[in-house]
């Protein structure tokens, strides 16, 4: 019988082991599991991250493109006031130019009024001179 039980014992210590092998191949696929899941979650995390870099840049862009809405709008506004008061200018010009053309010309009539003036004077005075001669 002694025979019959270390066949037993031996059967025993082999289902032992067989069952401790199958223990330590669960836990180190639990553990390769756990680990693989740490690892998606790491990879979770930063994706998270990023994603929320992401948006801050977008609301960074967003910003930016209001401000320079903004300034191009105050650019549009300054050449549109800069024309009009081209437009102005160019009229007052036309009106000093056309202002200066009357004051020339009357100048001109009036220094030509004088020599007239002077000539019928000199006639007048060349007439007395030979009358009296």
């Amino acid at each position: 019988m002694s025979g019959r039980r270390d066949v037993w014992a031996d059967e025993g210590h082999e289902e032992e082991e067989h069952g401790l092998l199958e223990s330590q191949q669960i836990y180190q696929e639990e553990t390769n599991m756990g680990e693989s899941i740490l690892r998606r979650r790491e990879q979770i995390t930063d994706i998270t991250k990023e994603i929320t870099d992401v948006q801050e840049m977008f609301q960074d862009f967003a910003t930016m493109v209001k401000e320079q809405g903004v300034e191009i709008d105050d650019i549009e506004s300054n050449i549109l006031d800069t024309k009009e008061k081209t437009q102005e200018a160019l009229k007052e010009v036309v009106m000093a130019s056309d202002y200066t053309r009357r004051k020339r010309n009357a100048l001109c009539y009036t220094f030509l009024f004088f020599l007239l003036i002077l000539l019928g004077f000199g006639l007048f005075a060349w007439e007395l001179s030979d009358s009296s001669d």
